[in-house]
């Protein structure tokens, strides 16, 4: 992995990270100041359940995976974040471990906070600790939107609400020809979907079989998300 100082990071991005979201311009200042960039390789990982932490990662770019191993050592995918979202404050909360496993699955560059920087912005400037207290408020709903959903949908419902999930968070990006594609393999969407790799494989072919998505090595084209939606909601 490759580090670089944070003098380059520039405000107007910093403004749009959920962080600093109408953070005041000495709360930028300071953190563009301390900031540290790093460049981390596809499956690459950059922090392990159980780890002590030191610092809070902002996504410039890439494609981040944060997971879990449950008691029957079976993994399960929390989150996939992308620029500007950031990951890794839970342990500087309390100086507690870290409490998933973060792994790139693309070319990331992030800027890194560490805990000492993250406790005196937080210290310092309300908003800024208003904002991570939003972003956490709202994750926790997105996570209790998606354990309902999971716990009562069949297999093609699963998959069908994963798919869309990719799709409007904007990991499904466009392919040559406009339509959104998950390069994800069926372990991957096995993890998200809390379902085996056998099951998403047989909820893609009748996912297909309604049309309303394309099958490739690695890819998925999402051909139809309206009829994708019909389908978790059970109206086709």
């Amino acid at each position: 992995m490759q580090t670089t100082g944070g003098n380059d990071v520039t405000l107007e991005f910093l403004k749009s990270v959920p962080l600093f979201k109408d953070a005041p311009a000495r709360a930028l200042e300071l953190a563009a100041s301390v900031l540290t960039r790093r460049e981390f390789p596809p499956q690459t990982t950059v922090f392990q359940e159980g780890d002590a932490g030191e610092a809070l990662y902002i996504i410039v770019s890439g494609l981040v995976k944060l997971s879990k191993v449950d008691l029957g050592g079976h993994e399960k995918t929390l989150a996939l974040l992308q620029s500007p979202e950031f990951f890794g404050e839970m342990a500087l909360i309390g100086n507690a471990s870290r409490s998933a496993t973060a792994l790139t699955l693309a070319p990331t560059e992030a800027l890194l906070l560490y805990a000492d920087d993250f406790k005196r912005l937080m210290e310092s400037f309300p908003t800024v600790s208003l904002n991570l207290t939003a972003t956490l408020a709202e994750r926790l709903r997105g996570m209790d939107d998606e354990a309902q959903i999971l716990s009562y949908k069949d297999a093609q419902g699963r998959v069908a609400y994963v798919l869309l999930r990719l799709h409007e968070t904007g990991v499904a990006e466009p392919d040559e020809h406009g339509v959104p594609q998950v390069l994800l393999t069926h372990q991957e969407l096995a993890s998200l979907a809390g379902t085996s790799r056998e099951t998403v494989t047989r909820a893609l072919k009748a996912l297909e079989g309604e049309g309303v998505i394309r099958t490739r090595t690695r890819e998925i084209l999402l051909t139809d998300p309206e009829g994708l939606a019909e389908i978790l909601h059970e109206i086709r």
